[in-house]
Formats: C-alpha cells, sequence, structure tokens
C-alpha cells in the first residue's frame, strides 16, 4: 500500500527566527495553559506557607527559583511520611505526541482528566521512551538502556523463545524487597515462553493481562494468531488463562476496574505499587465477531462524540480519539478511588507512553518527524508527567533531558530507597529529583538505541549498525532516509488510509526502508529535524559529530548483543491443547536451573 499521508516538507521553515519561533510553541501553549493555575494556587501556597512556619520552624521554607523556562522547587517541598509513599505507573501504549490537552492542536477536548493531573503536577517536556514497545518497557523496568539489557532489537515476538534476561532486577522486586506489594495489570511483552520470564516470576504479587505486543479489545484474541486468546492470571504460586465472566469487558474498563479493586482492597500497612500498562491506545480498533466497526457510539459521553466527529479527520483518527478519551475517562476514576481511599496524599502518579504513535494506528506525531519504528524524534519523544499532593509546587513543567529508564532511580529516590546493583555496575537511569529541584542537571546525554551483532534475526536496520545518542543540542544518527515512517504527517490532511481500520501495514523497525544515510540535527534550532547538518563543512559541527562519535564505544562495551532468537512450533501445539489459550509453553527445566527462581506453575 503506497503511504499517502500529507508531509511537511523539510523547506517548511524559511529563517532561523522562524524555527525559533515554532520551537518555542509547545513551551509557550503548556505554559499559557498554567497562568491561571499559578495565580488561583498562590494564595492556597501562602496560607501553607504560614501554616508550615507555625507548625515547625525546623522544616524551613521552600525555596522556589525561577528561570524563563522553568520553575523549580526543593528537596524541603516532598512532605515527609511515616508510610513509604505509593506508586502508580500508568503506561499508555501507542499514544502520539500531539495528543495530551495540554499541547493537542486538534483534541485537547479528549483528555479533561490528564490534562488537569498534568496541570496540578509536572509535565516531562524533553522525555524519550524507545521506538517499539519492549524495549521501552524492558527499560522502564530495569533502569538500564536496552542496549545494556539485550532488549534493544525490538518487539518479543509471539512464539518467540526469549525475553527480559533473568539477571535483571526489576523495579518490582526492589520494591518488593523494600515491603511494597506489587500488582501489575495489562501489557508485559517482555516474554512468556517459560513461566520463569512472567511478571509474577520477575518481583509482582498478581497480574491480569496479555503477553504479546497487541490484542483484540473485546475477545483478547491474538490479532497474530487470532483463533487464540491471550489473556492470563497469575499469582506467585500459579497462573491460569483468564476465565471469568468479564473477559470479554472492553480492556480499558476492565483494567481499570480491577485497578480500583486493588487500590480499595489494599491495607496500606505496607505501601503499594502499581504498574498499569493499559491497551489503549494501540490498534486493532476492531474486533471481528464483536465489534468489527469499531467502538460502539454508546461508549462515549454524547458532547464528546459530537466533537469528535467535529474536529477530527478520518474513521482510524475518530477511534484513537474515543480510545484515548476512555483511557484518560479510566485515570480520572482512578484518581477519584485513591481520594475516595484517603490515599492519594500518599501517592504519585506517573503517566507516560511506551513510544510514538504509528501512522497506521491513528497516531500523528505532527509537528515532530517520524513514526513509531523509527529513531527520529516522532517515533521516540513522548508525553510523560507525574502527579502528587506530595508535591508541592504544581504546574510545573521540566524542560531537562529524561529518559524513561529514568523513571527506575527516580522512584527509588522519591521513596527513600538505597538501591545497589548485584553486579555493582551503575544504571544507565539518572534520578530526575535534583533537575526538579534546580540543584543540578543530571542528564545530559542520552542514547536513542543502538543495534549491533545481533546473530540469527535479520531485520534491516538492526544488523546494518543504526544508532542515534545526542547531547543537551545535537543529536547523531545513522538510519534510513525513509520517506514513509521517517517523514512529518499532517494532521488537517484528508487521505486514502484514514477510514482504514484494519490497516495490514505496521510500524516497526523492519518497515524501514530507504538509503542508509548519517544524520546531525541541531534540535536548539531544528527540533523537527528539517535540517540534515552532517554533512556540512563546519567546525561547529565537527566538533559536535566528534563528541557524539566518543560516547558510543562506553555503550558499546555495556551492550548485551548477539542474542540467539527461535521462533518456536510448539508454542501453537501447547495453546491448541489448552482451548487455544496463550500460555508458556517450554519445559523450564530444560532452561535453566530453576532451583535458583521462584515461578508459578500452570493452576490445577
Amino acid at each position: 500500500m503506497n503511504h499517502a499521508y500529507g508531509t511537511i516538507q523539510p523547506n517548511l521553515f524559511k529563517d532561523d527566527e522562524e524555527i525559533e519561533i515554532a520551537n518555542q510553541t509547545r513551551n509557550e501553549s503548556i505554559r499559557t495553559f498554567y497562568s491561571f493555575v499559578s495565580c488561583i494556587s498562590f494564595v492556597g501556597f501562602l496560607i501553607s506557607l504560614i501554616f508550615i512556619l507555625n507548625y515547625d520552624t525546623k522544616i524551613g521554607v521552600p525555596t522556589n527559583t525561577n528561570s524563563a523556562n522553568t520553575e523549580f522547587f526543593t528537596l524541603s517541598d516532598f512532605k515527609s511520611t511515616s508510610v513509604k509513599p505509593n506508586f502508580i505507573i500508568i503506561l499508555a501504549d501507542d499514544l502520539a505526541w500531539n495528543s495530551i490537552g495540554y499541547s493537542s492542536t486538534e483534541m485537547s477536548f479528549v483528555t479533561p482528566e490528564m490534562t488537569e493531573l498534568a496541570a496540578e503536577g509536572i509535565i516531562m517536556n524533553n522525555f524519550y521512551a524507545q521506538e517499539v514497545c519492549s524495549p521501552s518497557r524492558g527499560s522502564l523496568l530495569t533502569g538500564r538502556y536496552p542496549l545494556s539489557i539485550g532488549m534493544q532489537y525490538g518487539m518479543v515476538g509471539s512464539t518467540a523463545e526469549w525475553g527480559l534476561s533473568l539477571d535483571e532486577v526489576t523495579l518490582a522486586e526492589v520494591l518488593k524487597t523494600n515491603d511494597y506489594s506489587t500488582h501489575m495489570l495489562g501489557k508485559w511483552h517482555l516474554g512468556y515462553f517459560s513461566p520463569l520470564f512472567l511478571p509474577t516470576a520477575r518481583g509482582f504479587d498478581s497480574w491480569i493481562g496479555y503477553s504479546n505486543g497487541e490484542n483484540y479489545y473485546w475477545s483478547k484474541k491474538l490479532p497474530d494468531y487470532p483463533e487464540n486468546v491471550d489473556f492470563i492470571t497469575s499469582n506467585t504460586t500459579c497462573y491460569s488463562p483468564y476465565e471469568a465472566e468479564d473477559r470479554h469487558n472492553y480492556s480499558t474498563t476492565f483494567y481499570t476496574e480491577k485497578a480500583k479493586t486493588i487500590i480499595n482492597d489494599h491495607s496500606y500497612e505496607t505501601p503499594l505499587f502499581l504498574y498499569l500498562a493499559y491497551q489503549a491506545v494501540h490498534d486493532p480498533f476492531i474486533d471481528y465477531g464483536i465489534h468489527s466497526n469499531g467502538m460502539p457510539d454508546d461508549y462515549i459521553d454524547s458532547d464528546i462524540l459530537t466533537a469528535i466527529h467535529q474536529n477530527i479527520t478520518g474513521r482510524l483518527r475518530q477511534e484513537y480519539a474515543k480510545s484515548l478519551y476512555l483511557l484518560d475517562k479510566s485515570i480520572g476514576e482512578i484518581v477519584d478511588t485513591l481520594n475516595n481511599k484517603g490515599v492519594m496524599e500518599n501517592t504519585y502518579i506517573i503517566f507516560m507512553s511506551d513510544n510514538g504513535g504509528c501512522f497506521y494506528g491513528g497516531g500523528k506525531n505532527a509537528p515532530l518527524r517520524g513514526s513509531k519504528g523509527t529513531l527520529f524524534e516522532g517515533g521516540i519523544k513522548v508525553d510523560s508527567f507525574i502527579y502528587s499532593p506530595l508535591l508541592n509546587n504544581a504546574g510545573t513543567v521540566y524542560d531537562g533531558l529524561m529518559h524513561i529508564s529514568d523513571w527506575f532511580p527516580t522512584i527509588l529516590e522519591l521513596a527513600d530507597i538505597t538501591y545497589i546493583t548485584d553486579d555493582d555496575t551503575d544504571l544507565d537511569g539518572i534520578s530526575q529529583v535534583d533537575g526538579w529541584n534546580g540543584i543540578s542537571t543530571p542528564r545530559s546525554t542520552m542514547l536513542y538505541n543502538m543495534y549491533i551483532d545481533l546473530t540469527d534475526y535479520d531485520f534491516n536496520i538492526w544488523t546494518n549498525g543504526s544508532f542515534a545518542v545526542r547531547d543537551a543540542r545535537y543529536k547523531l544518527m545513522h538510519t534510513y532516509d525513509d520517506k514513509t515512517y521517517g517523514g512529518w504527517d499532517d494532521i488537517d490532511e484528508t487521505t486514502t488510509d484514514d477510514d482504514n481500520l484494519d490497516s495490514s501495514n505496521g510500524c516497526a523497525q523492519q518497515f524501514v526502508k530507504g538509503t542508509f544515510t548519517y544524520w546531525l540535527f541541531d534540535l536548539e534550532i531544528d527540533p523537527y529535524e528539517t535540517k540534515n547538518i552532517y554533512y556540512i563543512n563546519n567546525i561547529q559541527y565537527t566538533n559536535a559529530k566528534n563528541k557524539l562519535y566518543n560516547l558510543l564505544p562506553d555503550f558499546i562495551a555495556n551492550a548485551k548483543t548477539k542474542i540467539s532468537i527461535t521462533f518456536s512450533e510448539k508454542a501453537k501445539i501447547v495453546w491448541t491443547e489448552n482451548n487455544n489459550r496463550i500460555i508458556p509453553w517450554a519445559n523450564e527445566t530444560e532452561l535453566i536451573n530453576t532451583e535458583l527462581y521462584d515461578y508459578p506453575v500452570l493452576c490445577n
């Protein structure tokens, strides 16, 4: 199928002044939105300040250091509590850059709950995940770059016999060791061929969800093998296919109800960690045999539905918006549940997407360049924010460079947990607390990803040495000059694919094609990657290239590579024997000395 989305040509910006104006647009729109919040909260701040001074002068007065772009707060702004704080991580799937209300150009009305939470928390305005699902999820849960954990090569396939290395320690394991109750709902996608790789063998007390990269929202069948249901429930003792009566409920609603139950049933004598990995807003939005035409209109409030039809072009994009609206509504319900339970005061809610939006899944990352599956900004730069009453300064926008691996050490610092890795190596992730406080700039460089030394899995750019790395200003990259996935999209332009609810196209590295090219971008003045300056003879650019090239040897030295990936025919045999239910199929005793690990077995 020919790609028909409209493009913004590289000569969109005529001069540096226009580029600078474009670069400031997002920041200005966010901060304009918050100006009224700052005014309203000022009186409340003064009252709180008086209370603090009267209550205990030893606490001290929070210091607010302002700059032209970012408001900061100090460590004293984190309230002290006798019980460690609860953490709820909400991970959206394939959420495009131009989607949440504080920055969206066309669907700001779709996300009122997230917009309000972000307005009262901290927006990470320069946040990066990974280009596809599995690397992001592995990085989030380990605090390491995908290259450092052997997850750099993309997604774990449905019948693939590999996953997140058992040598890696997950965030759930660290928190559990520190008396947290740990629960997961939703998408895993870090390997499940053996029960040793299931979430409940990796630090989670419970899990209900699916193992693979995508799922049908109602039937829970796997699109790649549509005769098989991918829906598992597990604790640390045993796992089984999920067969309860609510199994065909729309997945966003299903996971939200389960999350509310976990929140309400928890005693809070121990702190709670809930990892809520929603299916939304990943396509497909149809479910053959149940809702072949997409989500029924009566799922959406009538005024929102009308606005979606009036303001958003194309049925695919409209289905994306409907999915996003129900996700947003669910987040509001979770906040209400925390408040009603009386535990919101000691809880952090952390939100992010796992990668950029997919052109063929309704996600458009304009004005950023590129789609999910690419190393361009649109594939990796995503929205993220943190909300908690524990953060006194509302409405802050953090412009510091942040990677998804940074959440691991940041959460541990917020929980006052000291963690030393088993092998005494540093995490790739860096706590961002000092950055939020204006004390330092924690991160000055970042590896997007690097594909090297894969032995048996030949998906174009993985074996051709693609990489991308950046510092505070410049980005060096080696990848394909792909005019489809590596181009720009025009949100307002009608295209022939806009009404296709079941596109055969996807967004992953193996689809990227074109001339293999070196790139250098000055992201400070060209955040939309319109001008490749790699081949320009300029001493400043040469120095930038040399600096970034010099970062690569250390990344390579820490890499876990040469992974042998095999696809098993046994998987489908085991699924068929178990009533077409997708479950682990490998004999774990043949894979590893299981005495070293605790893992669930198939329930009787």
